[in-house]
C-alpha cells in the first residue's frame, strides 16, 4: 500500500490505495476463517469414523454428523465471501455512471463464464458500450462517461442480458432501469434454473422414467393386452408313471 499524503492532488489515489489495502485483508482474513473451518469438519469427520468403528450405535455419532453439517454449509459461505472480497469496483469519475453486480446462481455462486451486455428499450446494445466477460467471481462492470451518457434519453430503460454462446437471457429482475449521470445502479443477476439451463450452465434434468405396468384383466393366467396368449400350461408327457 502506497500512500502519498499529498492533500488534494494525491487524495483519490490515497483513497484507492485504502480501499485495496481493506480488500485485500478482508480476503486474507476469509481465507484464514475458512481454512479453520474446514479443518474443523475434518476433524468431526475423522471423530465420527471413529466412534462407529467402536460402537455404530453410539449417541455422539448424532451429534458430530449435525455439527459437520453446520460447518459444511458455513464453509459454503465463506467461499462465497471469498468471491465478493475479490471483487474490485472500477473507479469512476463524478460525471460518470457506472452499471455493476454479479452473475450468480441461486446459490449465491459465481454462474460460470457468460459475458454480459447493457440493452437499450429496443433490445440494441447501448452506444459506445461493449459487452464485458465476467470473472471468477460472476463480477461485471460498465462505466459510462458523460458523453456516452448524454446519447441516452432521461428516461431509456436500461436492461441487462446474459449470453454465452449464442444462448441469451434477459432476467426480469434487471430490466427496465434508469441511469442518471454520476449514478451507480447495482445490478445483480441470480439466474433461475431454466435460466442456467438455457444458457447451458446447468445440466437439463432427465424426464422421469415412466414404470412399465400391466393391466390385471382379473383373470388368472392371463396377460391385460388383448390378443396375448394365456399363460402356458404344462405339456403331458403321454407317459404313465411307473408302477
Amino acid at each position: 500500500m502506497r500512500i502519498l499524503n499529498q492533500g488534494a492532488d494525491s487524495a483519490k489515489n490515497d483513497t484507492q490505495e485504502l480501499v485495496e489495502g481493506l480488500q485485500a485483508e478482508r480476503s486474507r482474513l476469509v481465507g484464514e476463517t475458512r481454512d479453520f473451518q474446514l479443518a474443523a469438519r475434518l476433524l468431526l469427520q475423522a471423530e465420527g469414523r471413529r466412534l462407529a468403528l467402536r460402537d455404530p450405535g453410539d449417541v455422539r455419532l448424532a451429534a458430530l454428523a449435525t455439527a459437520e453439517r453446520t460447518l459444511r454449509d458455513r464453509v459454503a459461505v465463506l467461499d462465497t465471501e471469498l468471491e465478493v472480497a475479490a471483487i474490485r469496483v472500477p473507479p469512476v469519475a463524478r460525471t460518470d455512471a457506472l452499471v455493476h453486480g454479479r452473475v450468480t446462481d441461486d446459490a449465491a455462486r459465481a454462474a460460470g463464464r457468460v459475458s454480459v451486455t447493457l440493452l437499450r428499450a429496443d433490445g440494441s446494445a447501448v452506444p459506445g458500450v461493449a459487452p464485458v466477460a465476467v470473472d471468477d467471481a460472476g463480477y461485471y462492470a460498465f462505466v459510462l462517461d458523460a458523453q456516452t451518457k448524454a446519447q441516452l434519453g432521461a428516461d431509456e430503460k436500461l436492461s441487462v442480458a446474459v449470453q454465452r454462446g449464442d444462448a441469451s437471457v434477459v432476467p426480469a429482475k434487471t430490466a427496465g432501469f434508469t441511469l442518471a449521470s454520476g449514478a451507480v445502479a447495482v445490478k445483480d443477476v441470480a439466474l433461475n434454473d431454466n435460466e442456467l439451463q438455457t444458457l447451458q450452465l446447468r445440466a437439463k434434468a432427465a424426464p422421469p422414467v415412466a414404470a412399465a405396468t400391466a393391466r390385471s384383466t382379473g383373470t388368472a393366467g392371463k396377460v391385460g393386452t388383448a390378443g396375448t396368449a394365456r399363460s402356458a400350461k404344462p405339456a403331458k408327457s403321454g407317459k404313465k408313471p411307473a408302477r
